[in-house]
């Protein structure tokens, strides 16, 4: 008596050529959408410590100028031999005068230079043409007080693909 389980017959050879054709088409749509992952990942994370820099950037200020009086402030904007700066003189009655802004492409507070925590992202400098990237932009005058817009660029480098976000900000100071 023959048993099933004794059976001879093996698989065919088309058999065998389709389980190989429905293998490699599901390890391939699994591949791509894997790597289509792991490559957004990648552009997010990059995008997320170019937001973290930037709300460091925004934070400082914020906490220096949405203090302040307009009459205490003094825009700056120049451009010179292609460098653009653009800041504001802070002149107070108990401390001496200050610059907070964007100077020798950098950001300042107080006269000190803003440390980023990843220094791989750098502030892009923009052009004196007037283009997208303009920093410190002209005051505009709104319900609460005077508005300063910051406008700035930051880019990276990560797995040698550059990176670069622009951020528009408004900071609010008291009109006296």
């Amino acid at each position: 008596m023959k048993s099933k389980y004794f059976n001879q017959q093996g698989v065919t050879l088309v058999e065998l050529l389709a389980t190989i054709l429905i293998l490699s088409i599901v390890s391939a749509l699994s591949y791509t959408v894997l790597n289509q992952g792991y490559s957004n990942y990648q552009r997010i994370k990059v995008e997320t410590e170019l937001r973290d820099e930037a709300d460091l950037i925004m934070a400082s200020f914020v906490s220096d100028l949405f203090i302040t009086k307009e009459s205490e402030l003094n825009l700056i904007e120049s451009c010179t031999n292609g460098k653009v700066q653009s800041y504001v003189e802070v002149t107070k009655e108990d401390t001496p005068t200050y610059k907070t802004g964007f100077k020798d492409k950098e950001a300042i507070v107080k006269d000190q230079v803003v440390q980023f925590y990843d220094k791989d992202i750098q502030l892009v400098e923009p052009s004196c043409t007037g283009s997208s990237s303009e920093v410190l932009k002209s005051r505009l005058s709104s319900p609460d007080g005077v508005a300063y817009t910051v406008k700035f660029t930051l880019e990276t480098l990560k797995n040698n693909k550059l990176f670069s976000k622009e951020f528009t900000n408004v900071i609010v100071v008291i009109d006296d």
